[in-house]
């Protein structure tokens, strides 16, 4: 009697008990959620402002004046770092070299010297004092940076965010940016009748970017335009 007592017990308590949770699902790490936006960031930058149209400049460009940015108070910084984690690929997509300076970019000068160039005489004319006094420099007066984007204009005129993650390990992008003080102005020191000009030079960068209003894109890589020398230029005499 009592051992059939124990069985229907055994048996009874097999038919209540709880079922054993089903094993989770297999982990991608490529289909990540889309945006974590919390709901007031999405209805601030999704409604009148176009934040996600691609073409509209963002209010760090200074109405449109500016291609690229390297302060941006609407920078998606947890969407990038929360792109970076979940992507497995990114590691082999990255690479930068994050101390730039004159030091090592630009031969028989250094980095504090570049830093104390000073142009503050020169204006641009070629019949003015400044053309022909003044300290170390550039034969064309330039601002050289050694800059992090944070957005910019692609090569198809759509603004996009550049994966800038400060924090450690630290994916940076870092690219030497010069641009002309005076455009089309004489060159410094050269005599008129050179007829000569500073010229601007751009050149295409790769980056690592993001599109915040698609997240599922991931991180991917687009091409950039950005200044990159202001030479001298004396044209042909016919």
């Amino acid at each position: 009697m009592k051992i059939a007592l124990l069985c229907l017990a055994s048996v009874m308590m097999g038919v209540f008990a709880e079922p054993e949770p089903e094993a989770e699902a297999a982990f991608d790490p490529t289909n990540y959620p889309k945006s974590s936006y919390p709901a007031d960031y999405v209805k601030k930058y999704t409604g009148e402002n176009d934040y996600c149209h691609p073409r509209k400049a963002p209010t760090c460009s200074k109405n449109g004046t500016l291609t690229f940015c390297v302060k941006d108070p609407e920078y998606p910084g947890k969407e990038v770092k929360y792109a970076i984690d979940y992507d497995p690929l990114v590691l082999k997509k990255y690479a930068d070299v994050a101390d730039q300076s004159a030091d090592n970019l630009v031969d028989g000068l250094t980095s504090l010297s570049e830093k104390h160039f000073d142009y503050s005489e020169y204006h641009g004319k070629t019949f003015e004092k400044g053309n022909w006094v003044g300290g170390e420099g550039y034969i064309c007066p330039s601002d050289v940076v050694y800059a992090r984007p944070l957005r910019a204009v692609n090569v198809d005129g759509e603004w996009r965010v550049i994966v800038q993650d400060i924090a450690w390990p630290g994916y940076t992008q870092t690219h030497r940016v010069e641009k002309c003080l005076f455009p089309g102005a004489a060159c410094r020191t050269l005599a008129p009748c050179f007829g000569s000009k500073c010229l601007q030079k751009y050149v295409y960068q790769r980056m690592l970017s993001f599109d915040p209003c698609d997240p599922q894109k991931g991180i991917f890589i687009d091409i950039y335009k950005l200044p990159s020398a202001c030479s001298c230029h004396i044209p042909r005499k016919l």
